[in-house]
């Protein structure tokens, strides 16, 4: 029982939390957001063009996979992306499958290209069979407002198989499934 109380006490040594005027001490209690299949169609609005966009938005900015119709390009990698949206229309999850396993820092490079600038990291944890990230971004929360309130978004990587690999990244997994500052996904 006290190397468990050990290593819950020391287990997040690591971890980087954001500044203190960015959002309050206490993590957030809502939980995320219904996730439906994206609309075809809509119109483009102002506001963010990556994670977190209007679907039109998403689209005007994005061609189609030509092998997946369904899917969008990645455009810095050889893959695709598939993305799921809020029932408000706005983009809260992102699949983005390179066709041959990514180096975990170009992995990261993707995945921030995709976050607002304001982005700050909370954590980043590697485990077994993943890697968990977290950032917030006041531009998100702004975006997103019901939907993601304190602005989070989480980064997961997998590799081929049951063990994270990071000289092998094969999904880079962004959404709002954990709480801000938890980690509490399976991989």
């Amino acid at each position: 029982m006290r190397r468990v109380a050990i290593v819950l006490l020391f287990g997040c040594a690591a971890c980087q939390q954001p500044s203190a005027a960015f959002h309050s001490a206490t993590p957030s209690t809502s939980s995320a957001p219904a996730v439906a299949q994206c609309p075809d169609g809509k119109p483009a609005r102002t506001g963010l063009q990556n994670f977190g966009a209007y679907i039109g938005t998403w689209q005007a900015n994005r061609p189609h996979n030509v092998q997946f119709p369904s899917d969008y390009t990645i455009g810095t990698l050889t893959g695709r992306v598939t993305v799921r949206c809020s029932t408000t229309g706005y983009v809260i999850v992102e699949e983005i499958r390179p066709v041959f396993g990514s180096p975990a820092g170009q992995a990261v490079r993707v995945a921030l290209t995709d976050i607002p600038t304001d982005g700050q990291k909370v954590y980043d944890h590697v485990h077994a069979r993943c890697r968990l990230l977290q950032y917030i971004s006041r531009e998100l929360a702004r975006q997103l407002g019901a939907d993601d309130p304190d602005g989070r978004v989480d980064i997961m990587f997998q590799s081929d198989g049951n063990a994270y690999n990071s000289a092998s990244v094969k999904l880079i997994r962004m959404d709002l499934l954990d709480a801000l500052g938890s980690d509490t996904r399976p991989c």
